[in-house]
């Protein structure tokens, strides 16, 4: 929205400039038009650089999640997959009831940019059972006039989104 208040201030600041008759006129509303179209344009800059008017709000999110070998084994376990300095890819069961352990976590490699936001990594705890906790940064708005001024179409706001995969001391971590 701001763009579109950019650009009626400019528009306003020519008209002021080179259509209104009375030079005092002239000066104070080309003058007050201009300097809104300037103070709203490095609004709008450090917005896009220096994230003006938002913060960063984090969330988490966890679940439980099962062993990926099959429910009669006595042991319990999870396979993982380095990819990366510091990213797995996660091999469980989402559901107890689950035939097959399935892949988590894989990078989408046609979008490279969220593919970059995103990490895998697993750790053992002193835990009963095991589950993924999910923290996810986000960028968000102030308040609803920053809102309203500096909302984009399509805008990603993640800044990064991280799976942790924790373990209980007692379930083996098979590498592949």
């Amino acid at each position: 929205m701001l763009i579109w208040i950019i650009a009626g201030l400019v528009t306003l600041a020519f008209f002021s400039w080179f259509f209104l008759k009375s030079r005092l006129a002239q000066m104070i509303l080309g003058t007050t038009f201009s300097l809104l179209a300037v103070v709203a344009a490095v609004l709008l800059a450090l917005n896009m650089s220096q994230h003006f008017g938002m913060e960063k709000s984090e969330t988490t999110t966890s679940h439980e999640v099962y062993s990926a070998l099959p429910a009669q084994s006595a042991v319990k376990a999870v396979a993982v997959k380095k990819i990366g300095a510091e990213n797995y890819v996660l091999i469980y069961k989402d559901y107890e009831k689950d035939q097959q352990a399935k892949k988590h976590f894989v990078p989408d490699t046609s979008e490279v940019v969220k593919a970059v936001k995103r990490s895998a990594n697993y750790e053992k705890a002193d835990v009963k059972t095991a589950e993924v906790q999910t923290k996810t940064v986000k960028w968000t708005y102030k308040s609803d006039l920053y809102r309203f001024l500096f909302e984009q179409k399509e805008e990603d706001d993640v800044v990064s989104i991280k799976h942790e995969l924790i373990l209980p001391e007692n379930w083996q971590v098979i590498e592949k």
